[in-house]
């Protein structure tokens, strides 16, 4: 009976030991959860209604909705240093926004016309990170990202004005500061799960698309290659 409590205590201290300490070297991941624009349905509001006025229409009682948020997620590589400090790269989609409306627009000395404008804001491209961790008990981890955002980010609006319809795309490029938190939780020295909450700041270009912050929480997988 000693000896098989001697045999398991060893299994057990030796489990934990593996757990705590991720193994060093290659490792590869991919996230998935959502992301959430900074933007207001006020601010698509007043660029749907400039839409039709630029134009000396006049929009009638109009009625919109505005999805903030959509499906986010990740695919990555690293290099891991030590148990706790890494570097990764990868490429990132973070969704886009939707915003619809629809009413009528007078159009003064020619009628009055159905009218419907969409507006989607996306942003998406590859970053490259810094992560840094610290042990929480034997299985569980708190960690870190920071990094930069190379994204292409397009606003597109279509407007559609009785049996007219047109679409214009605006995009940009821009490199934008990520920061990152997150907790992990390791089955093995390979195997990782972790829950992310990410800020981008600034995502966009001022004179184009306009720039605004973007909020992700994602849920992700590593798997570290075996040294």
């Amino acid at each position: 009976m000693n000896r098989w409590l001697i045999a398991g205590s060893l299994a057990l201290v030796s489990t934990t030991a593996l757990a705590a300490n991720p193994g060093t070297g290659f490792y590869v991941g991919a996230s998935g959860g959502n992301a959430t624009y900074d933007i207001s349905k006020g601010d698509l509001d007043d660029i749907s209604f400039a839409a039709f006025a630029d134009n000396g229409a006049i929009p009638l009682n109009p009625t919109s909705t505005f999805d903030d948020s959509d499906t986010a997620w990740s695919l990555l590589a690293g290099y891991r240093f030590t148990p706790f400090i890494a570097v990764e790269a990868g490429y990132l989609d973070l969704g886009s926004t939707k915003y619809r409306a629809s009413g009528n627009v007078r159009i003064p000395g020619v009628g009055t016309f159905p009218s419907t404008v969409g507006i989607d804001l996306s942003a998406k491209g590859p970053f490259v990170a810094a992560a840094l961790g610290a042990p929480l008990g034997p299985h569980f981890d708190l960690h870190t990202h920071l990094g930069g955002f190379f994204s292409r980010t397009s606003f597109d609006i279509g407007v559609g004005l009785g049996t007219f319809n047109g679409n214009e795309t605006v995009s940009s490029n821009s490199a934008d500061f990520f920061a990152g938190i997150g907790i992990g939780y390791r089955f093995s020295n390979t195997l990782a799960a972790s829950l992310d909450f990410t800020r981008f700041k600034a995502v966009g270009d001022e004179e184009k698309t306009g720039e605004g912050d973007i909020t992700s929480f994602r849920v992700g997988l590593q798997y570290t290659f075996a040294q």
